[in-house]
């Protein structure tokens, strides 16, 4: 149900938003007189589609937590600052893990096929990235209210079975990563989701997540229009693999129990 309700919302407003982007796109060229999509800057193409993803956001926020179907919160995460800075610190250094990972294989299949919008996007991120990374984080933030807030936590509530639902889950979010059109991201998306699902288990909390997501997205950004080589999968395991047990050992004691 949670996910049927994200999807329609978020069609209602891409289906706006994507109408009033090619709008403004025509309305541009043809001021110039060009064919349509040809002169239009991509500044105004991001900023134009941000305007959407930010009115996306704010509404699956309203919607979610005004029904009480998610929630931002600390979960079981105990009041103990040293606990939260080494769930915290756990974190950032396991999504920096990952990705590099990340980088590693997408880098990669661009090598193959080559995707210049990909790359003109990254670009203009690393030239404006503050507002990248503040639409990043409200992108993770409302993704993670709803995928694990939501969906993942009343799936556990109906059937409190972590060892094979959190799995499942990952593989699904691995299957469906494979709309993004790169196959090769199949495998660093899953061991992203069985990481995000097992913390969500142990913590109850989707602010760790944010939080590992930004550190994600900043490696991300800096990281972009850097050749690549085969010894950063090594970087990436010396980096994720500690990160892993800083974040999860300390809750150990508070996770729910079958």
């Amino acid at each position: 149900m949670y996910l049927l309700l994200a999807l329609g919302i978020t069609l209602v407003v891409m289906f706006i938003g994507g109408a009033m982007v090619g709008l403004i796109a025509g309305f541009i060229d043809g001021f110039y007189g060009k064919e349509v999509g040809t002169t239009t800057p991509m500044s105004v193409m991001v900023y134009a589609g941000s305007v959407s993803v930010i009115l996306l956001c704010v509404i699956l926020n309203w919607v979610f937590l005004k029904l009480g179907f998610a929630k931002y919160s600390l979960g079981r995460i105990p009041k103990v600052n040293g606990i939260r800075v080494k769930v915290a610190a756990g974190m950032i250094l396991a999504m920096m893990g990952m990705a590099v990972m990340h980088y590693l294989m997408m880098d990669a299949y661009q090598n193959i096929e080559g995707d210049a919008l990909i790359e003109e996007s990254y670009a203009w991120m690393q030239q404006h990235p503050v507002f990248s990374i503040l639409v990043l984080v409200l992108v993770e933030a409302t993704g993670n209210l709803v995928i694990y807030g939501a969906v993942l936590r009343e799936i556990l509530e109906w059937k409190h079975r972590p060892a094979i639902v959190v799995p499942v889950f990952a593989v699904i979010m691995g299957i469906i990563s494979l709309l993004g059109g790169n196959p090769m991201l199949m495998l660093p998306s899953m061991i992203v989701a069985l990481l995000e699902g097992w913390m969500y288990e142990y913590t109850r909390s989707i602010i760790p997540l944010i939080i590992g997501d930004v550190a994600f997205w900043i490696v991300m950004l800096c990281l972009a229009g850097i050749p690549t080589h085969g010894w950063w999968f090594i970087v990436a395991a010396v980096v994720a693999i500690p990160g892993i047990f800083l974040a999860m050992n300390p809750m150990e004691p508070y996770k729910p129990i079958d």
